[in-house]
């Protein structure tokens, strides 16, 4: 059952801000705060870049914050301005609230909001995760020049069977470090090992956080808006939670391009953290 809440309890919400805090402390180059004010609440986002530079959207997805994408982060050409976002309602710095309904239509708005108080009228996005069909239901698809979405979640059914499913109800049940090392593992490609600072925020995550499982998928009428427009799906070859043959499906109905990365799993930002950055300046065939 999906909660309105990401938190399992009240005050759980401070241990995660603490932890994306402890996580930021770790970044090496310069990198700025900010938050915006929007209808869904105060969102938190990075800058990382000259304040001049020509900007990049990135949205967290909610297996890492922002502050988790430093990896990421750094591939981008220096030039750019890239801003990291946490979206509320998901794991993060953000505010912790769900809309209560109409959710892809309340995030759609948040996304044109952002690009709002961040006074920028069009740029490319990335999006992670379920942020992948946040950014798919931005209100104003003009906004974006270029949408890439990576390992995403709220576009097709999650393959209900796979080797991450155990692992990952025993990390749900008993997030110790162990098993969260092991879910991560299972999440990732063949020799995927987790970071350190990775580990203990999915420990915490695990600990004191709400499933996202029940998250609603977008709309077909709002994806299909997406026809014939620059749109670039980057997915694992070993992804244990999306398939990339049910991407397949739905890109071809868009004219979009599906990129499959061999040998990678789900966390495609800490896995080709290259290839996303990347995938922003390519042109599309």
């Amino acid at each position: 059952m999906l909660t309105r809440s990401p938190y399992r309890c009240p005050g759980d919400d401070s241990v995660i801000h603490h932890a994306c805090t402890g996580m930021l402390s770790h970044w090496t180059g310069p990198v700025d705060g900010h938050v915006a004010r929007t209808s869904l609440g105060d969102t938190y986002l990075l800058g990382v870049g000259p304040a001049t530079g020509r900007p990049v959207v990135v949205l967290a997805g909610g297996d890492l914050p922002a502050a988790g994408l430093r990896a990421l982060a750094e591939q981008f050409d220096p030039a750019h301005r890239v801003f990291l976002v946490d979206l509320p309602g998901l794991p993060g710095a953000s505010a912790g609230t769900r809309p209560e309904s109409h959710i892809h239509t309340a995030y759609g708005r948040w996304l044109t909001e952002v690009f709002d108080a961040l006074g920028i009228a069009h740029a490319p996005v990335i999006a992670l995760g379920w942020s992948a069909s946040v950014a798919a239901a931005v209100s104003d698809v003009e906004r974006i020049d270029k949408l890439v979405l990576a390992a995403p979640l709220g576009i097709v059914p999650r393959a209900r069977w796979n080797r991450a499913l155990i692992p990952g109800l025993q990390w749900r049940n008993e997030p110790s470090l162990e098993n969260t090392d092991r879910y991560l593992r299972a999440l990732g490609g063949e020799g995927f090992e987790p970071d350190d600072l990775t580990l203990r925020w999915s420990c915490r995550v695990g600990a004191y956080c709400t499933s996202m499982a029940g998250m609603p998928r977008v709309g077909r009428s709002l994806w299909r808006r997406w026809r014939d427009r620059p749109v670039e799906v980057v997915v694992g070859e070993q992804d244990p939670v999306v398939q990339a043959a049910a991407l397949r499906r739905v890109t071809d109905d868009i004219g979009a391009q599906l990129r499959v990365l061999p040998g990678v799993g789900h966390l495609v930002a800490l896995e080709a953290p290259a290839v996303l950055a990347d995938g922003i300046y390519a042109p599309l065939p």
